[in-house]
Parts: C-alpha cells; sequence; structure tokens
C-alpha cells in the first residue's frame, strides 16, 4: 500500500468515526446552530422565532430550521447535494439581506456550524488527533457554505438595491407627470 493510498483511507476511517461520534447529536447541533442564527436578531423577535414553527405565521423560523436540517444533512453527506445547498443557503440569506443585516452578521452564522460540531466532538471525550483530517475536511466544507453565502447575500442586496432605484425612478416619473399636468392646467386656465 502506497502512501497516498494509506492516508486516503485513514481519512475514510476518520471522516466514518467522525460522522457515527456527531450523527446522534445531529437534532441538538441542529437546534443549537439556529438557536445561534435566532440569537442575531433583536431580543423581542428571538422569542417568536424559537416558538413558531408554522411557515405561513413565522416564516423566518420556519426557513431558517428547515434550512439547518439540509444544511447539516449536506455537511455529512459523503457527496454533498450542491444544488440542495445552494438553496438552504439562499433561503436563510435572502432574509438577512432584505432585513439590513450587515454582512458580517448575515453570513457570519455560517461559521457558528464549526463551532457547534466543535462542541460536540470536544464533550464526546472521544477527540482525537485522528479524527483531525475528517474534522478539517468538514470544516472546509463550512467555508466552501461561507463562500457561497457571501455570494448570495451580494447578489440580494445587489438586486434589492436595484428594485430601490427603480422604485424611486418611478415616483419621480409620477411626480413629474402630475406636476406637468398641473402646470398644462393651469396654463390652460389663465389663457
Amino acid at each position: 500500500m502506497t502512501s497516498r493510498e494509506k492516508t486516503s483511507t485513514s481519512a475514510a476511517r476518520a471522516a466514518s468515526a467522525l460522522y457515527v461520534l456527531l450523527w446522534p447529536h445531529k437534532e441538538a447541533m441542529i437546534k443549537r446552530w439556529t438557536d445561534i442564527v435566532h440569537g442575531t436578531y433583536p431580543f423581542q423577535t428571538v422569542g417568536f422565532l424559537r416558538t413558531g414553527t408554522d411557515r405561513f405565521t413565522n416564516p423566518v423560523g420556519f426557513r431558517t430550521s428547515d434550512a439547518a436540517k439540509a444544511l447539516m444533512e449536506t455537511i455529512f453527506a459523503e457527496q454533498p447535494d450542491e444544488e440542495a445547498v445552494k438553496k438552504a443557503v439562499e433561503e436563510i440569506i435572502r432574509v438577512r439581506a432584505i432585513q439590513d443585516f450587515p454582512p458580517e452578521t448575515a453570513v457570519g452564522v455560517f461559521f457558528a456550524m464549526k463551532e457547534v460540531i466543535r462542541e460536540v466532538v470536544r464533550n464526546s471525550g472521544e477527540a482525537s488527533d485522528a479524527l483531525l483530517p475528517a474534522l478539517w475536511e468538514m470544516e472546509s466544507r463550512i467555508d466552501a457554505v461561507v463562500l457561497l453565502a457571501f455570494g448570495a447575500y451580494a447578489r440580494d442586496r445587489e438586486a434589492l438595491h436595484r428594485l430601490r432605484v427603480e422604485e424611486s425612478k418611478r415616483q419621480h416619473a409620477q411626480l413629474l407627470r402630475l406636476a406637468e399636468k398641473k402646470a398644462a392646467k393651469r396654463d390652460s386656465e389663465t389663457s
């Protein structure tokens, strides 16, 4: 067996061991991460986000929870579904971009996934150097998610800005038409 094959086999074993260690805690990790995300909202909003699970009465809480589940599933997957990751990231970021979160707050919550995973590993008592390659791989996946989130945030903010500019142009044009009508009416009355 070559050195490369040994490294690959060792990494696969570490990934499997990390998966076995983390999987039973998946629901708790999802809850912990969604709590972190909700914690970035104003205090009076947090309670509502955490308690409301209906997609119609609490769309932000529902979207965050739903996207968190999808993200955890894909982070654990051997071959992550890129479209599922992209969709989950966009669900969370779209709301955060509209609500005027600064980029570091809007996107930064994805970094918290690393800490949630590290907590579980640390508290398991099974942390070892053998798990490090798998942990690094998982954290690299999270870094890729952060990059996707930043791109989505930039696109959403740009779209929002374009909408605001277009609205301003429409309002300006409407005011000009109204002023022209009033001027024409005034001119017709004075002649």
